[in-house]
């Protein structure tokens, strides 16, 4: 049976997508990697490295069928089972704790990790590389834009009103000296017949986590807490 043979020049022009393809994959992880995400350096690499060779596959993988032995086949139906794979791995870093969704752009990430990928296994060098440094542009641009314009600080409290004598009022009243607003609230009657109140917050983004921390610390009426900060 034929096969179709590459020169030395061709595999290494391929090869040199697949490296040019993880070293994009390699910047978007490091800034996923600085925040302390999920989804790192690593894993950016490998789904870059992946994709480029998914395409690469996909393009010519089949020559030997297609050309030598004239046989049509569909050899983009490779690179869209790419696109649909990532979902799992994107749905991998996505979770709800309590009532905060977290992880949505790092999926996102993954997500145009792999169209970078695809696009520099097609051998779009420019396309990909722009695309790269694009997404860290968004990244870092817009994540300091949105700390400028959103309270998206959120995190969840624990008190104990018969502890510490208090009244839901009074609650919202040291809270809202704090700059911290209370979004939702569960009241539980434990065994010890205490009344311990849960609610998720929202704090101002002009203040930084470790600030907000020592502000309700100080406040001495709050047991537990836990913040989460934007993707």
């Amino acid at each position: 049976m034929s096969e179709f043979v590459m020169t030395t020049e061709q595999v290494l022009c391929l090869m040199a997508r697949i490296v040019v393809a993880s070293i994009c994959g390699m910047v978007i992880g490091w800034e996923r990697e600085k925040r302390l995400k999920s989804a790192g350096l690593r894993t950016h690499m490998l789904v870059a490295m992946a994709s480029s060779l998914m395409m690469i596959i996909s393009k010519y993988g089949f020559l030997d069928v297609v050309y030598l032995s004239s046989v049509q086949v569909d050899v983009s139906r490779m690179a869209s089972g790419v696109v649909q794979a990532i979902g799992f791995l994107g749905a991998g870093v996505i979770f709800v704790k309590r009532d905060n969704i977290i992880g949505v752009t790092t999926a996102a990430g993954l997500w145009a990790t792999v169209g970078i990928g695809l696009s520099i296994g097609c051998g779009f060098y420019v396309i990909g590389i722009s695309c790269t440094i694009l997404m860290l542009i968004i990244q870092y641009v817009m994540h300091i834009q949105e700390h400028k314009s959103f309270s998206t600080n959120t995190g969840s409290i624990t008190i104990n009103l018969t502890k510490h004598g208090l009244t839901l009022n009074d609650v919202k009243v040291k809270l809202d000296a704090i700059h911290i607003t209370i979004r939702n609230i569960t009241m539980i009657h434990t065994m010890e017949g205490d009344v311990v109140l849960k609610a998720s917050i929202i704090c101002s983004r002009s203040a930084s986590v470790p600030g907000i921390m020592e502000d309700i610390s100080k406040s001495g009426i709050i047991d537990d807490i836990e913040m989460y900060t934007a993707d």
